[in-house]
């Protein structure tokens, strides 16, 4: 398996302290997120990270198709890659928190697939049309693999058709992740393309703890965003059981999107995925906790499962000593 993890942030010398443990402990890909109320720009912060890393990829996961222009991305993707040595990767999906707390809709599923086209075009020196504009981009572009988060059948055929790789979010089971492969496929295969053309990474809480119910706990207001995320336009087609559909239909409705991602305040999302019981059926599809030995299992059960790709978050207490103990102990047990 190859792993990759990242981090919000919100102090930059916080920042190069994490840059530092990050690249000791041999992560292939350092990541940050777009929100833009909620912690730092993402393209200032992997500049940062892209002069004080060397090998590392560096990803945004994931930014959207409303808070920049199209040829503003593609100016300033351009410009990470001439800056990291072609290491930069830009993801993509229809926003959430970066909009919510603005006030603007998420991008359509037409919209963002739009959106990544563009984008791809203008970085490899092409032409495109945004919104009935010609754009080309007149200033040494850099080719930049554009890569799309989708959890629906429609945004994941989008994907297979349109970007160089998907993001995929409560997919850590076999039967997930064979459903979501099935669209990509499909998608691909519009486009003359199969799987093999795109790289799959998935999106997992990893949470080394005593036990796994108390290491599910410390990232329940995770859960609560996630499911937030991944149902807030339709339940359809996302595996989830009918019995489960009007409970995150309530969690959506009272979800708080100005702590979205931040444990520390979320209190209040926190709690809902308790109330609504929802918590084991959402850890069970994006979250491995509990004892090192159990967390070793369950990542060897997932790649197992067929998932080689793995975005670890760390919605822990201490990310640098968590860092430590998934390279040095969990990792080391899949050797």
């Amino acid at each position: 398996m190859k792993f990759a993890t990242g981090t919000t942030v919100k102090n930059f010398d916080d920042y190069a302290a994490w840059l530092d443990v990050a690249a000791d402990c041999g992560y292939a890909m350092l990541t940050t997120g777009d929100s833009q109320s909620l912690w730092a720009d993402p393209y200032v912060s992997l500049a940062f990270a892209a002069q004080r890393t060397t090998t590392q990829r560096l990803g945004i996961t994931v930014s959207n198709p409303k808070t920049r222009h199209p040829a503003v991305a593609a100016s300033a993707a351009s410009a990470l890659q001439h800056i990291s040595g072609g290491r930069f990767v830009l993801g993509i999906a229809s926003g959430d928190s970066a909009l919510r707390n603005i006030g603007v809709r998420p991008g359509t599923v037409d919209e963002t697939e739009t959106y990544v086209r563009t984008v791809r075009a203008l970085t490899r020196g092409g032409h495109a049309t945004w919104q009935g504009t010609d754009l080309v981009q007149r200033w040494a572009p850099a080719s930049t693999p554009v890569w799309m988060a989708a959890e629906g059948p429609r945004t994941l055929r989008a994907a297979g058709r349109s970007a160089d790789g998907v993001i995929l979010s409560n997919s850590l089971t076999r039967e997930a992740y064979t459903r979501n492969l099935a669209h990509i496929a499909d998608g691909a295969a519009e486009a003359g393309r199969t799987l093999a053309d795109l790289e799959i990474w998935c999106m997992a809480n990893v949470v080394p703890a005593a036990t796994e119910a108390e290491g599910i706990a410390q990232v329940r207001s995770v859960l609560a965003g996630t499911a937030n995320h991944v149902f807030r336009f339709t339940t359809e087609g996302k595996g989830l059981p009918p019995a489960l559909v009007p409970k995150v239909e309530e969690l959506k409705r009272r979800y708080d999107s100005t702590h979205h991602a931040s444990p520390e305040t979320a209190a209040h999302n926190a709690s809902l995925v308790d109330e609504l019981g929802l918590t084991a059926w959402l850890a069970g599809h994006s979250t491995i906790a509990g004892p090192i030995e159990h967390c070793a299992d369950r990542l060897a059960e997932i790649e197992e499962a067929g998932i080689h790709n793995l975005v670890v978050a760390q919605f822990v207490p201490d990310p640098i000593a968590f860092m430590r103990t998934f390279a040095d102990k969990v990792v080391s047990r899949l050797v």
